[in-house]
């Protein structure tokens, strides 16, 4: 065997490798007893909880509660459940107010000190509309009632320990909502453990934490079984749209920790989420996930206190969890600057000049990778809202179409030292950024900055082509660039296609880590060849995923097709926020909704339905004003948006306190599958008004026109629907 061959081998071999390993060690491990956690039993839960979907508002909703009290009863807890109304705004989508009738079920294991903080575990009982809920949440309820019965029969906990399933989770995190902003016993809650999924396969992610979060990461890492978790993830999700339970008691500064698995996107929130298609290993992995977490807390005689702050963590392929003060990402940062300048990176060619300019490079090769991959998903799927939720079951096989397009433009540059360097300076750089910005996130950057910076220390003494340089890369680059691939892997899968550009950060990475075992491509005729081969294996994979269905049995197409009449101006319509294939024949025309302004309607025309309005009506007396939203019919969606002409002072809706800013439109939405009941209340001095546009969904459409493609999904909602809108304005 030749050197040069020895040479040319090694990056296949480590790229295969990676490949194989990381999404290896993203599946969930081998169900075991090592933790009590008894899978039969939480099958038969699941499998009891899933027969139909179970929105709030529903029977189905009312038997799932009533067989979860008996089964709290049977484990001989104190059990507290009673009717109320939700009323929760949303703090991250523009003071949206959700509200909806509900009843959460809170049973209690007394400790041996009352007086202690007590510990809280979650999860919710509902489901979507239009989904069973075996996974989302029927596998977080399941891991509840299992450490409610582990810790029932084991050594008498230090505190006391509270089993919160909420209700109305779905409809806007209400039910939590609820609890917690009643005070009282949920005063005494020290720290929450929640229980979600996001899926209906993959290991349990702990993906969120209260700040201050040391000494908790400490104990999650020190009691978990194959432990799966980042800081990066929690710095992102701070940043993003998204919501659990866990969200109401942290913005009330109660600490907790969130755990989820967050593969199998494609039942998520769909029909297809049910007891055939959990995974039993993943709902082993959450429910060790929920019995390790909660029983260290119940039986620890202190809870995890703030004073040590935050950590950067990430673990290493679920063997363990590496962890250190946030802060040392400033020291990290240092080494690795002070590395760069003592590697004699000037012995290859390499002076600083030249390691900015191939910064700069590789920042610019990194750019255009992203942009392609978005630009490409963006073609095969369309702008459309449906394109990026019905397709979602070809997103693994999209995520190495992408990964080829980013291999092929990394070869065909013909990468040289200057971007290896060039990759190291980025990655060193990009940890700045991180630390000052989202701090969790250094070590993403700040880990292959370090280990580049290490090996090029070794190519300026050893050369490039070197065995110590080419066996460090391998080995130690190999290593942590598998670790960043599986994390790559995992970002990209918890947001499918929204964020394709994420998946080209494998090109600083694998430059940096392993930038002397692409070099010799470089200097290979058929380096560059490859490359152009791989881009060009890049783009037929995304013709072929454009011109395939992605649909099946398994992950059926869903549908979004509605009949829409607008009331004010007397005309109909067909409706879909999808691609013009599922409408009838006509004149297409496209609208953006105030309804939904994420998503572009398209339309054609038809005669307009008769559909029930809402019931509207203002009452004022003595300086106040009492306005009744109502519906005596059961609705698929109830929504209104009051614009009011000053600011609405000591607003309450349904006893709870909400704010309605002057000249802004606030929206408010019945969340429940039952007739509506909302009374706004509030100061009304006289000359003022508000502007309200309503909308009421009601199942079904009119007789003798086209049926959905498909069931609907939790971006779809309307699918199947007869809508009505409509304007008016009240004075007082």
């Amino acid at each position: 065997m030749s050197a040069n061959f020895r040479k040319l081998i090694l990056l296949p071999l480590i790229v295969l490798a990676a490949g194989i390993i990381a999404l290896w060690t993203r599946e969930p491990p081998a169900p075991s007893a090592k933790s009590g956690f008894n899978l039969s039993n939480a099958q038969a839960i699941v499998a009891d909880i899933a027969r139909a979907p179970h929105p709030v508002g529903t029977t189905e909703n009312v038997r799932v509660r009533q067989a979860l009290i008996s089964r709290f009863q049977a484990l001989g807890l104190i059990v507290a459940s009673g009717p109320e109304y939700g009323v929760r705004q949303a703090e991250k989508r523009k003071g949206a107010i959700s509200v909806a009738p509900l009843q959460n079920i809170i049973a209690v294991l007394p400790g041996r000190d009352p007086a202690k903080p007590a510990v809280a575990i979650m999860a919710h009982f509902d489901s979507a509309p239009w989904s069973h809920g075996a996974s989302d949440d029927g596998a977080g309820v399941a891991a509840v009632l299992e450490v409610a019965r582990i810790l029932k029969a084991g050594p008498k906990p230090a505190r006391d320990v509270v089993f919160l399933l909420t209700d109305a989770e779905e409809a806007g995190l209400l039910g939590a909502q609820s609890f917690f902003e009643k005070g009282g016993f949920a005063r005494r809650i020290g720290i929450v453990v929640n229980v979600e999924a996001r899926g209906s396969s993959g290991r349990t992610f702990m993906f969120q934490t209260s700040p201050g979060n040391a000494e908790l990461i400490d104990l999650w890492a020190k009691n978990a079984i194959w432990p799966a978790g980042n800081s990066l993830a929690g710095a992102v999700y701070k940043r993003l749209p998204n919501d659990t339970d866990l969200s109401v008691p942290l913005a009330m500064n109660i600490d907790g920790i969130n755990g989820a698995f967050i593969d199998g996107l494609p039942d998520y929130h769909m029909p297809t989420d049910n007891t055939a298609n959990l995974d039993p290993r993943a709902l082993q992995h959450l429910g060790d996930f929920a019995v390790t977490t909660t029983r260290a807390l119940a039986l620890a005689e202190n809870l995890p206190s703030r004073a040590k702050g935050d950590s950067a963590y990430f673990d290493i392929f679920g063997l363990g969890v590496v962890r250190y003060p946030v802060g040392w990402g400033w020291l990290l940062f240092g080494l690795g600057v002070a590395g760069m300048l003592f590697s004699r990176c000037h012995v290859l060619g390499v002076t600083g000049v030249v390691a900015l300019k191939g910064a700069l490079h590789v920042t610019l090769l990194t750019a255009a990778a992203g942009a392609a991959a978005h630009f490409l998903l963006n073609f095969i799927y369309g702008s459309g809202r449906l394109g990026l939720r019905e397709r979602v079951a070809e997103m693994p096989l999209a995520l190495w179409v992408v990964v080829a397009l980013c291999a092929g433009m990394t070869l065909a540059i013909r990468p040289r030292a200057i971007h290896w360097a060039g990759a190291v300076v980025m990655a060193l750089l990009f940890a700045l950024a991180a630390q000052i910005w989202m701090p969790g996130a250094h070590w993403l950057f700040a880990m292959p900055g370090l280990i580049g910076v290490a090996i090029l220390g070794i190519a300026a003494r050893k050369g490039v082509a070197g065995p110590a340089t080419l066996v460090t890369s391998f080995v130690v680059g190999g290593f942590f660039g598998t670790l960043l691939l599986q994390g790559v892997i995992t970002t990209y899968v918890s947001v499918a296609m929204l964020t394709p550009a994420v998946v080209a950060l494998v090109i600083p990475f694998t430059l940096a880590l392993i930038g002397p075992l692409m070099i010799p491509y470089g200097d290979w005729i058929w380096g560059r060849r490859i490359g152009f081969g791989l881009i060009g294996l890049g783009l037929l994979g995304s013709l072929w995923l454009y011109a395939s269905s992605g649909f099946s049995a398994r992950h059926p197409k869903p549908g979004d097709l509605f009949h829409w009449t607008d009331t004010t101006s007397g005309k109909g319509y067909w409706v879909t926020s999808s691609g013009k294939s599922q409408l009838p024949p006509g004149t297409v025309e496209r609208i953006k909704p105030k309804w939904a302004n994420w998503s572009i309607w398209r339309r054609v025309p038809d005669q307009p339905a008769a559909v029930m309005g809402p019931e509207i009506t203002l009452v004022t007396a003595g300086g106040r004003g009492t306005l009744r939203l109502a519906s005596a019919q059961p609705r698929r969606a109830l929504s209104f948006i009051l614009t009011p002409s000053k600011t609405l002072s000591n607003a309450t809706l349904n006893g709870k306190p909400v704010g309605f800013p002057g000249g802004k439109p606030t929206r408010v939405m019945w969340r429940a599958e039952s007739p509506a009941e909302m009374t706004l209340a509030f100061d009304a001095p006289p000359g003022e008004k508000v502007a309200i546009d309503w909308l009421a969904a009601a199942p079904g459409l009119p007789g003798g026109g086209p049926q959905p493609e498909g069931p609907p999904t939790d971006w779809m909602p309307l699918t199947g629907s007869t809508v009505a809108t409509g304007v008016m304005t009240l004075n007082w």
